[in-house]
């Protein structure tokens, strides 16, 4: 029997998936894949059957770390992206949730064999000072491809999401919600800086002005919220 905190993950998951379907920025068929860490646990969740437009309850199945299932069941397609999820968990501590889409735009980047540059501020500000890397690819799935992808992971520090070379885009985030904005933000990126090369090319933002960005950002963060007749100015 599942457990209250893996089935308000199921319940993490299957908003997710709803407000995929409804920005967009999936694909025709709906595809993607989506998992959240259980809380308090040494598990995760993961869509592991049907597309994200019709994702039900039952087709949330529940693995261990190293992609062992444990509860549920999982079609073919499904278990064959298990592990892509699980290397992201091992390596990342910070991430709480992981989402695999092919985003056309962003995707357009993978299949290109090109990583998206840090030329647009949105990037910076979501904590991708690195950009978004490009892992080398390998078959869906596959050994070599989660190898690929823990090469990245590992030299990459400052990322919320990497291309998948040929194939799409992963993306993870401290919840199911700020996964499905990393891909977002890649995938708007990805739109612009496309738009950049027709017209001479990207420009990459400097280091010093990145650092400048996200400091900014931070200190209005800190400040928090104000209103009209608090005496309280921004600049």
């Amino acid at each position: 029997m599942a457990s209250r905190e893996t089935e308000a993950s199921k319940g993490e998951i299957l908003q997710g998936a709803e407000a995929l379907v409804k920005s967009g920025i999936l694909t025709r068929s709906n595809h993607g894949n989506i998992s959240a860490l259980v809380p308090g646990t040494q598990t995760f969740v993961l869509t592991a059957g049907g597309g994200l437009a019709d994702m039900q309850r039952e087709k949330i199945a529940l693995f261990d770390l190293d992609g062992n299932l444990l509860e549920g069941t999982v079609e073919p397609v499904g278990a064959e992206i298990i592990k892509m999820h699980a290397i992201v968990y091992q390596l990342r501590p910070e991430a709480k949730a992981v989402l695999h889409t092919h985003s056309p735009r962003a995707t357009g980047f993978a299949v290109a064999g090109k990583s998206i540059p840090l030329a647009y501020e949105a990037l910076a500000r979501f904590e991708m000072i690195d950009g978004v890397p490009l892992a080398s690819y390998g078959p869906r799935g596959s050994q070599q491809s989660v190898d690929n992808i823990a090469t990245v992971l590992n030299a990459t520090e400052h990322s919320k999401g990497l291309l998948l070379e040929n194939h799409g885009v992963l993306t993870f985030g401290d919840s199911v919600a700020m996964a499905l904005r990393a891909n977002m933000v890649i995938e708007e990126a990805a739109e612009i800086i496309a738009y950049a090369y027709a017209v001479g090319g990207p420009k990459p933002i400097p280091r010093d002005m990145v650092l400048a960005s996200r400091e900014r950002r931070a200190s209005f963060d800190a400040a928090g919220t104000y209103s009209a007749g608090s005496g309280q100015t921004r600049g």
